[in-house]
């Protein structure tokens, strides 16, 4: 989506979130059978008269899987997300918050390639305004996996996006941000030319 006050980067079709939910209901579906197949014959009250836990570990069982879900279907309905304005940019890195960064904070946005994964990254400049919302541990969790490929290269940045959720070619989104971005922000493309 795109307009003279905001702009926000189309997202891709998201087949890695539904793959992981898939792989995760298949494999949830066949621990659930596998404990009732154990279990499910085991009596509810032992020979001593008292409760049997055991008797209990399908339910238990069944009670992880759907609690275990709830990450997977996040991550299906809230996508990662990238948006503008000229105040700040717009940055959900996974499915749990959405960063605002106001420009006054950010430093550098590129877009780097590490072992064939094309990342959005972000550095933020160290400042007393504390105005926008600071990056937490989740917040990181693409950056942590970026820095396992590429700890110094990953070190210096704040947040991560992978371009890979998102629809369009690196130029038009990095020229999208750039119309936004004041002149003090380093804007950088260090992806290879196709």
């Amino acid at each position: 989506m795109a307009g003279s006050e905001w702009i926000e980067w189309r997202r891709s079709f998201p087949s890695r979130s539904l793959s992981t939910l898939a792989w995760y209901a298949v494999c949830a579906t066949l621990a659930v059978l596998l404990v009732r197949a154990l279990f499910a014959g085991e009596p509810a009250v032992l020979d001593s008269g008292a409760h049997n836990p055991l008797a209990d570990a399908p339910i238990w069982m069944l009670a992880v899987a759907c609690v275990g879900v709830v990450p997977a279907v996040l991550s299906v309905a809230r996508r990662p997300r990238v948006g503008a304005n000229h105040f700040a940019l717009t940055v959900r890195p996974g499915w749990i918050r959405t960063l605002v960064l106001p420009w006054s904070r950010v430093a550098e946005v590129s877009m780097v390639e590490i072992e064939g994964e094309r990342y959005l990254v972000i550095g933020l400049r160290a400042s007393l305004d504390r105005t926008g919302t600071n990056p937490a541990w989740p917040d990181r969790s693409v950056l942590r996996e970026l820095a396992k490929s590429d700890a110094r290269r990953a070190g210096h940045y704040d947040v991560a996006v992978r371009l890979r959720d998102f629809a369009g070619g690196p130029e038009s989104q990095m020229s999208s941000l750039a119309a936004f971005a004041p002149d003090e922000v380093h804007m950088k493309n260090h992806l290879p030319s196709s």
